[in-house]
């Protein structure tokens, strides 16, 4: 009786224990389930904001390669939206990662940053013409640019970088976080286990009744488990293709930094880390600065893609005389090279000379016959200059000098010509002001009838009073003019100015006749000339016939088709069109019959030297016969 009192003590003691033991290991176990699914939330929530973040970071990096910024700046706006959405999940559970809230903060007011300055107008489709924002900044880089609109290019680009390390900082621990909670799963479940195995060595009724609950909740875990490592996986596998593609955009980046892409040969960045790296050998060399003569006039006249053929074959040309390591194109028609250990001419005169000898033979470009020259200008290291922009620019002035001598030359670096740079930078300076300060005069050449022995005409001759420099020779600031694109308004200003005389003269009763102005190929070309002229003449009440406009052979032919347009329409308006300095030109006698002209002037050089030259007299003679034919006037320059 006592035995089975006390069997049935220690079995309702035991009955107790297990079912104590049960409840209390099943509180635990409930617990650990609890704990298991909130670590579960986490790492889901977790692995939605790293997911997120990853695809911002992908399209932040987009806005340097893309060719659609508006495109890519919507798809921008979307990604930060969604990121937004998932960390705010994930906040609540990572209250003590006040670091990580920052990196939010920070990467969302860059990017707001960033949004604003590509709102800019700098940035529209149509000044970023279909070319990404690194090509642009390669572009700038090459061309040496400082304007606004490059900086603003750099200053975004510098953003952008900025704002990606803080998105790689918050990547980084978004992933670790990730892995702390899948190990804080796994141990989770490990102890789960633990505790169902004691439960079964406690009690086998009590383990068969919760093993089936049990199991099926341990098989959902791991299913879930498995299914997390899976995608996890896969998402590392993407990962890794993503970094091998971005791995190749960079190659492609580094090489469209460093390389021209034109014509394949290293660009201004190259050449000039190539400079810094032979200086820092402190080992003697030159460089050559190249530019094409006339170049200009081939994109004008034969379009552009004719003038790129051009650049592709000078790049050919100069690395079969010196390398292709040793070259190297700035832009436009520049191009640069490099002749190691040369300490004086003697040592890298030859190259310069077998490249003009080369370049002189004619180039076939799109079925066209194509002559070219250039000028060169040369500086060396260390006597010249012991830095890369000091050896450019010396080598640049020894250039210009070479292309004031008469072009397809060469000239080597001395002190006088940074002088003389510097001089013409400064009537430059002042050339911009001199319409604002009303410096300019116009002096008028009359144009006399030898017959009737008067006066029918003059023409006007624009001088400048600067005072600095007195009196300039438009021989000194007219291709400075032509060069900034000055011209325009000067020419406009010469109209201008010529219109109010002759308006003058006529109210107060004289009889000038007309007032001849040169008008120069700018003009031309970009000038607006059948809009701008009539509407200067309409200003100041002057009739159409009083003006009479003069061009040069050369500036008509450099478009010729466009040329004989503009002046059918200037000619329909009442203008006289007269043809300057004729016969040092290239114009044909069929194509001169079909402008038009009212009058040829016989450029001075025929006249000087006449009656003792034969050959100007000859010469002059038949241009007199030739106008005769076509019903011209003539007028002789040079006989005063």
């Amino acid at each position: 009786m006592q035995n089975t009192l006390t069997l049935r003590k220690i079995a309702n003691l035991s009955l107790v224990t297990i079912l104590g033991g049960s409840i209390v290991v099943g509180t635990l176990l409930v617990l650990l389930l609890r704990d298991y699914e909130r670590i579960t939330e986490d790492k889901e929530l977790s692995k939605s904001a790293y997911e997120s973040l990853f695809i911002l970071k992908y399209d932040t990096e987009r806005l340097l390669t893309t060719s659609d910024l508006e495109q890519q700046k919507q798809t921008l706006l979307e990604s930060q939206e969604e990121f937004q959405k998932h960390f705010a999940a994930l906040t609540p559970n990572i209250r003590e990662k006040e670091e990580w809230i920052e990196f939010k903060h920070i990467i969302l007011s860059e990017l707001d940053q960033v949004r604003n300055v590509l709102d800019n107008e700098l940035f529209s489709k149509q000044n970023m013409m279909e070319k990404s924002l690194l090509r642009r900044l390669g572009e700038g880089l090459n061309a040496n640019e400082n304007s606004a609109y490059y900086i603003k290019i750099r200053d975004l680009n510098n953003k952008i970088v900025y704002l990606k390390q803080y998105e790689d900082f918050l990547l980084d621990e978004l992933y670790s976080f990730q892995f702390t909670k899948s190990q804080e799963a796994e141990k989770h479940l490990n102890n789960a286990k633990i505790m169902l195995v004691l439960v079964i060595i406690a009690t086998f009724v009590l383990l068969v009744i919760l093993a089936y609950f049990v199991s099926r909740s341990i098989k959902k875990a791991e299913n879930s488990l498995l299914a997390t490592q899976e995608n996890l996986k896969n998402a590392l596998a993407s990962l890794e293709e993503k970094q091998i593609i971005l791995v190749r955009q960079r190659d492609i980046l580094d090489h469209s930094a460093h390389y021209d892409s034109l014509t394949s040969i290293p660009n201004r960045l190259n050449f000039v880390e190539k400079l810094n790296h032979y200086i820092l050998l402190n080992q003697p060399f030159a460089i050559w600065f190249i530019d094409l003569d006339r170049f200009k006039e081939i994109n004008d006249s034969f379009g552009h893609s004719i003038g790129d053929g051009v650049l592709q074959e000078v790049a050919k040309r100069l690395e079969n005389t010196i390398g292709s390591g040793s070259v190297a194109r700035f832009g436009g028609d520049e191009f640069a090279i490099i002749v190691e250990h040369a300490q004086s001419k003697n040592d890298t005169e030859g190259i310069i000379k077998d490249f003009l000898e080369r370049l002189a033979d004619p180039m076939n470009v799109g079925g066209y016959e194509i002559f070219i020259t250039c000028s060169a200008g040369a500086s060396f290291f260390p006597n010249d200059a012991q830095s890369a922009e000091e050896l450019l620019r010396n080598a640049d002035s020894a250039m210009y000098q070479a292309k004031e001598e008469g072009k397809n030359t060469y000239q080597f670096y001395t002190q006088e010509m940074t002088q003389k740079v510097y001089e013409r930078l400064t009537l430059e300076n002042s050339l911009r002001k001199a319409l604002t300060n009303h410096e300019f005069l116009l002096y008028y050449q009359p144009q006399v009838d030898m017959t009737l022995g008067k006066i029918i005409g003059f023409e006007a001759l624009i001088r400048w009073n600067n005072p600095e420099f007195g009196i300039v020779s438009p021989l000194k600031f007219i291709p400075i003019a032509e060069e900034t694109g000055l011209i325009i308004e000067i020419g406009e200003w010469v109209i201008e100015e010529a219109s109010r005389q002759i308006t003058q003269w006529k109210d107060e009763g004289l009889n000038p006749g007309y007032i001849a102005v040169n008008i120069s190929a700018k003009q031309l070309i970009h000038g607006n000339l059948e809009k701008v002229v009539p509407a200067i003449l309409k200003k100041h009440g002057c009739l159409h016939e009083w003006i009479e406009l003069e061009l040069t052979e050369s500036i008509i032919m450099n478009n010729p088709d466009y040329s004989k347009n503009i002046l059918m329409q200037l000619s329909e308006m009442g203008f006289k069109l007269a043809i300057d300095d004729f016969g040092t030109g290239y114009s044909s006698l069929a194509y001169l019959k079909n402008l038009p002209i009212n009058k040829l002037k016989i450029d001075k050089s025929f006249v000087d030297n006449l009656p003792e030259d034969q050959a100007d007299g000859e010469i002059v003679k038949s241009i007199i016969h030739l106008c005769k034919g076509l019903n011209l006037n003539i007028v002789a320059e040079g006989i005063e």
